[in-house]
């Protein structure tokens, strides 16, 4: 960004102060008559009658006033960041519609398509077994819609989410609970750099420096669900972060999915207790599906670019070779490292995949699609 518009340096602003809310920067507004311009020209004559704010926010607040746009300029290019307001005409517009919708959002890569149709997928940062192929198959299933996939960068089911969005080749959005120049957790840093430069992006609230305290992600969830159009939980204890997320969804109207599970698991304990509570189960695409019809238009787009093969007299591992190759021609190492499958099965299950007509074998041990 080359420069900010009075709004964007004004929320900038405010939300750069350490203990300054979304809540209170909502205050400030009020004030003020909810024009930043007018909060910006006259905080100095009126900052002794905001005894709503803490003495050394005011004071901070009032010193870095006039050199704070040159440094936060400075500071979003070095991070090759910007700033979203809610003034802004690019603030996604299902945000804005949710209760204590965030004044500014930090943003690295893109949110042009944001306002398209958007699944949360969620769960526990201890997956399971059973956690991690559900969250692997499912987001799988909705990414071939081509919709995109919103999750939190956390370890566990969120970082299966985004991984197999970008697998499917479709976009997602990470939200974070800390400021943009922070990676947390660390080891996830190559994942933040392949959401962004595969189109999606990495989105937070938090000004640059904030670390990731606990109570960051209670509100960042609200992120989560209210950039969504639905909310997919895949795992997840009885009291959890999850949980909070599938709270805030169900406050702003958005549909909530549950997936089943054990119940003997403490994992399935709070997606479980969501299907009692009114959650739909979900067991495939299909249930989402029937809740959110605009999908109905994705899936009849998705099957009418598949070719109409009857892959029904292939095997599970046949047919993931096949959705390997979707995307165009793969060696064996490309194929191995998609589908999981070692590198001898991969040859033995393309010589049969050549037979029967499905796939071409090219010379160095590459194979396409027939």
């Amino acid at each position: 960004m080359e420069k900010l518009n009075i709004n964007q340096k004004t929320i900038a602003w405010l939300n750069s102060a350490n203990g300054i809310s979304n809540r209170k920067i909502e205050k400030l507004l009020e004030y003020f008559n909810v024009n930043p311009k007018e909060l910006w020209d006259n905080f100095e004559s009126e900052k002794h009658n905001l005894s709503f704010l803490k003495p050394e926010i005011i004071d901070y607040l009032t010193k870095s006033k006039n050199t704070f746009e040159e440094k936060l300029l400075i500071r979003l290019k070095n991070e090759e960041a910007n700033i979203i307001t809610v003034y802004d005409n690019c603030y996604p517009e299902k945000l804005k519609q949710i209760s204590y919708a965030p004044y500014i959002l930090y943003c690295k890569g893109n949110l042009r398509e944001i306002d398209g149709i958007s699944i949360a997928v969620v769960g526990s940062r201890k997956a399971t077994a059973y956690g991690k192929w559900a969250a692997e198959k499912l987001t799988g299933e909705i990414s071939e819609l081509g919709v995109n996939i919103i999750s939190g960068l956390a370890v566990g089911i969120d970082t299966i989410a985004h991984k197999t969005a970008l697998k499917y080749k479709t976009k997602t959005v990470g939200v974070i609970g800390c400021g943009i120049d922070k990676v947390y957790p660390k080891t996830n840093e190559n994942l933040y750099k392949e959401i962004v430069q595969s189109g999606g992006a990495v989105i937070t609230e938090y000004p640059f420096g904030m670390q990731p305290l606990p109570s960051n992600f209670h509100d960042r969830n609200r992120i989560i669900s209210g950039l969504s159009d639905g909310v997919l939980v895949i795992e997840a204890q009885e009291r959890s972060g999850t949980l909070i997320t599938a709270g805030h969804a169900a406050d702003q109207g958005r549909e909530i999915f549950a997936v089943p599970g054990n119940i003997n698991s403490l994992f399935s304990k709070g997606t479980n207790a969501l299907i009692k509570d009114g959650a739909k189960i979900t067991t495939s695409v299909d249930d989402i599906i029937e809740e959110i019809m605009e999908l109905k238009n994705f899936r009849d787009m998705a099957i009418n670019n598949q070719s109409t093969t009857n892959y029904d007299c292939l095997g599970y591992d046949e047919i993931k070779i096949i959705s390997c190759l979707k995307s165009g021609i793969k060696d064996v190492n490309e194929i191995c490292e998609e589908t999981g499958i070692d590198t001898s099965a991969i040859l033995s299950l393309a010589t049969l995949l050549e037979i029967k007509g499905f796939i071409k074998q090219l010379s160095g041990n590459k194979f396409v699609l027939s």
